[in-house]
C-alpha cells in the first residue's frame, strides 16, 4: 500500500463493556466462557448477513440474517425458546436488537456478545472461514483509530457503504488524492460493518467525509464531490 491507508474500523472499547452491568450483554471473554457452560444446549446464532458470515464466523454458528424479513419465521422454525441463545454480529448493534427481539418473542435466556466479531477477532480468537481462500481478518478497535488520529497532524474520514454509487466514485479521487500528498491519512470505514464508530461520529447519510487536524474535527461534508473541490479544502487544513 503507499500512502494511504484502507481500513475498516470496528468500535466498542473495553472500557465500556467493563461499566456494563446487564448480566446477559458479555464481553467476548466472559461469551466464550458461558457458552462452554452452556455446551450442549446452547444455540449460537450469527445474526450477520451470509456474505459476512461466510467470510468468517464463530464455529458451530447457526446464520440468521436480523435484517432478513423472515427473520421471525426462521427463528421459530430453527431455535427452541427452552434453551439459552448466543447471539453476536459484526459490532454489536445488531446483535442487541436481535436479542431485544428474541426475548420479545419468549426466549428467557438470550446472551449478547459485546463488541460482536469485530472485538472477537482482533483478541485473536478462533473463528472458522468458508471462503476457498481465507484471508486473515484484519480487526481494529477505536484505540486504534486514536492512535492514528494522535500520531497524524491531517486525517481525512471517508464513512462509504459497498452499494453506495457515490461512495465508488469518489474512491478513486480520495484514493489518488492521499496517495499524492503524504502528509494526509486516509482512513476508509464501512459504516455498515462499523456501525457504532459511525454513530459516535453522528453520520446520518453517506458518503461523509470528516478532516481531523491534530486530533479535532475540523470539517465534515456529505455526498458526491469533485476533485478540486476536495483538493483545495484539504489545501486550506495544512
Amino acid at each position: 500500500m503507499k500512502r494511504f491507508l484502507i481500513i475498516l474500523l470496528l468500535l466498542f472499547s473495553s472500557n465500556t463493556f467493563s461499566q456494563n452491568k446487564d448480566p446477559f450483554l458479555l464481553t467476548i471473554n466472559d461469551f466464550d466462557i458461558k457458552l462452554k457452560e452452556k455446551i450442549g444446549v446452547a444455540q449460537l446464532v450469527d445474526v450477520r448477513t451470509t456474505e459476512e458470515y461466510l467470510r468468517g464466523h464463530l464455529k458451530k454458528s447457526a446464520n440468521l440474517n436480523f435484517n432478513d424479513d423472515n427473520f421471525e419465521d426462521l427463528v421459530k422454525v430453527k431455535l427452541d425458546k427452552n434453551r439459552p441463545v448466543f447471539v453476536y454480529c459484526f459490532s454489536g448493534r445488531r446483535s442487541a436488537d436481535a436479542a431485544t427481539f428474541l426475548r420479545d418473542l419468549g426466549f428467557k435466556e438470550v446472551y449478547d456478545m459485546a463488541g460482536g466479531f469485530a472485538k472477537w477477532t482482533s483478541s485473536s480468537k478462533p473463528y472458522a472461514s468458508d471462503n476457498i481462500t481465507t484471508q486473515p481478518i484484519a480487526a481494529f478497535t477505536i484505540e486504534n483509530l486514536d492512535q492514528i488520529v494522535k500520531t497524524n497532524d491531517l486525517v481525512l474520514i471517508d464513512f462509504y457503504a459497498e452499494w453506495c454509487g457515490p461512495c465508488k466514485k469518489m474512491t478513486p479521487i480520495l484514493n489518488k488524492i492521499a496517495d499524492e500528498n503524504k502528509d494526509i491519512i486516509l482512513l476508509k470505514i464501512d459504516a455498515e460493518k462499523s456501525d457504532n464508530i459511525a454513530l459516535t461520529f453522528k453520520v446520518e447519510e453517506i458518503p461523509t467525509y470528516v478532516i481531523i487536524k491534530k486530533g479535532k474535527q475540523v470539517w465534515r461534508a456529505v455526498g458526491e464531490m469533485d476533485e478540486a473541490e476536495m483538493r483545495e479544502i484539504l489545501r486550506k487544513m495544512k
